[in-house]
């Protein structure tokens, strides 16, 4: 596995790691693929869930699929922890945002991309700001076309240890991911993630 990282002007750096499984690309690698994301999946058994359902309810079922109701800390497919919880779901106020835009159906699909990820983006902290890491996946879901995913974890600068869950959500506007990885990722100093 390779972590590539480029500073501007400068070739990328690898640093290798050892973990089964997981293909490795280069931002070398996002240049020569067009800036295209791997293909659309489908996320075979992800059901879609009630928007319906009270907001405590869709937390609890989201936080099942990493073994509890309330905090996990679950290990992604780099080995980062991320912190599972209600802070992915809370907006500033302190109040949820579950049920904001189609978050609620999709939540399942979103536990799908923090666990298998199309792709994953760090970025160190911009002006005195959090380092960031974001999750990225696109899912075919029959009639409405593509899912889109975004799972955002944030530390302070330079920190070791555990992400803490920021936002997580997901959009049927086909074309918000690459607008989100054009404005927000491809910017500066990066380490990029890619599955096969």
């Amino acid at each position: 596995m390779t972590f590539a990282v480029q500073r501007a002007g400068q070739s990328p750096v690898r640093i290798t790691q050892q973990h089964p499984n997981t293909p490795m690309h280069s931002l070398e690698g996002l240049s020569a693929s067009g800036r295209q994301m791997p293909p659309a999946r489908k996320a075979v058994g992800v059901e879609r869930l009630s928007p319906s359902l009270a907001e405590s309810a869709l937390f609890r079922r989201f936080m099942l699929e990493f073994g509890d109701e309330k905090r996990a800390v679950f290990t992604d497919v780099i080995g980062n922890a991320l912190e599972i919880d209600r802070g992915l779901f809370l907006n500033l106020r302190g109040e949820w945002k579950i049920m904001k835009g189609e978050r609620a159906p999709w939540l399942l699909y979103t536990a799908f991309n923090i666990k298998e990820p199309d792709e994953i983006w760090r970025e160190p902290g911009r002006r005195g700001g959090r380092d960031k890491l974001y999750y990225l996946s696109r899912f075919e879901v029959g009639r409405r076309g593509l899912l889109g995913c975004v799972a955002v974890f944030a530390r302070e600068r330079g920190a070791t240890g555990t992400w803490a869950g920021s936002t997580n959500y997901a959009t049927t506007d086909e074309k918000y991911i690459y607008r989100k990885r054009n404005k927000e990722i491809l910017n500066g100093e990066m380490k990029y993630w890619r599955r096969e």
